[in-house]
């Protein structure tokens, strides 16, 4: 794990500022600044944070350039830092072996170099690309595909018919197209409305812990290429993702949604049906969309309707001031009473 500041610096190509000798025993995050280790900075108040503390060596921005600690200059350091934790920590390596207790049907299709751990269960025509990983009593429904080097982690479900791309991250206990929620009310009941579609997941997405993507009523519920999907997400019959749209714990979407690129979404948002999101929009925490909304892209919002960011900061301001506006209120009509009963005593010509 020691490696000098010299070596650290080859594997990002960065500059050394100071000692390049210096040996490093780790790395670490900007919380928790340990003696002897290395971590990143992206602005002038993390470095000065950073520079008190007892951090042997920091990644920095190339307009960083004196300290009395050692310093690497890179272009983008969280880039430089995760980087360093790739080539310090590789991802663990799998043995591209079937389990005996695995059950994978007879019409499945394996590439090469699977790996299929215990108590795995693949259905009938099942297509898994090269180099992917199937994790213990994870349940791969028929007529699936999931494209090379992915990943799918224990206890995940993907239901029949499921299209998933290439280098796709699955974590446990989520779910991939289980039947959206669609009924026809009736005087008598709810009734069922059968949920023929499927889900599309494109190349490079990641989807955290228990979230759930449901099937289509009719066509395909669509992830698109590069999402980064939190955990306990739900989302729901028929949504439309575009790529690289990346969605925080909690949020919940409902159905027939679209939802534009290089969307984020924070925690906890509510999205109601058929709600039309734009391209590079940034949604708050906890923000709640009512249905068929139409909201433009790359615009700040958030607040419960969500409105834009100007606009919302205004009324977030007005109620921090709303029990001194009420006493005002209240001393003023306390003085027109008075100025109304000045007024009746006053004699009529």
């Amino acid at each position: 794990m020691k490696k000098t500041v010299k070596e650290f610096a080859s594997l990002v190509h960065g500059i050394v500022v100071g000692d390049e000798a210096m040996m490093i025993e780790g790395i670490t995050n900007f919380e928790n600044p340990l003696k002897g280790h290395i971590s990143f900075v992206q602005d002038e108040k993390g470095f000065k944070q950073l520079e008190t503390s007892d951090i042997a060596c920091m990644i920095v921005p190339k307009q960083i350039q004196q300290s009395s600690k050692t310093l690497i200059q890179v272009e983008h350091p969280k880039r430089a830092w995760a980087q360093l934790l790739r080539e310090l920590f590789p991802a663990r390596k799998y043995p591209g072996t079937i389990s005996p207790q695995a059950s994978i049907s007879s019409s499945a299709k394996l590439g090469k170099n699977v790996t299929v751990e215990s108590f795995v269960t693949v259905g009938d025509h099942t297509v898994i690309g090269d180099n992917t990983v199937l994790c213990s009593h994870a349940f791969i429904g028929e007529s699936v595909k999931i494209g090379a080097d992915s990943l799918i982690h224990p206890n995940v479900t993907i239901y029949h018919g499921c299209i998933l791309g290439s280098r796709i991250i699955i974590h446990a206990g989520s779910v991939i197209g289980a039947d959206g929620f669609g009924y026809v009310a009736t005087p008598a009941e709810h009734e069922k409305l059968p949920q023929i579609g499927n889900v599309v997941i494109e190349d490079d997405v990641e989807i955290g812990a228990c979230s759930t993507v449901d099937r289509a009523a009719i066509g395909s519920t669509t992830i698109g290429k590069g999402c980064k999907i939190d955990n306990l997400v739900q989302i729901a019959h028929n949504v439309q993702i575009g790529p690289h749209t990346v969605i925080s714990a909690q949020t919940g979407i409902s159905g027939s949604c679209k939802i534009g690129s290089h969307v984020t979404m924070g925690g906890s948002v509510g999205v109601g049906d058929h709600v039309e999101i734009g391209d590079y929009a940034m949604i708050g925490a906890g923000a709640g969309f009512p249905s068929n909304k139409k909201v433009p892209g790359k615009q700040i919002y958030f607040g419960q309707p969500a409105r834009p960011y100007q606009e919302m900061r205004k009324q977030f301001g007005a109620q921090l001031r709303a029990a001194e506006t009420l006493d005002d209120v209240r001393a003023l009509k306390k003085r027109i009473a008075e100025l109304e009963k000045k007024l009746e005593q006053i004699p009529k010509n």
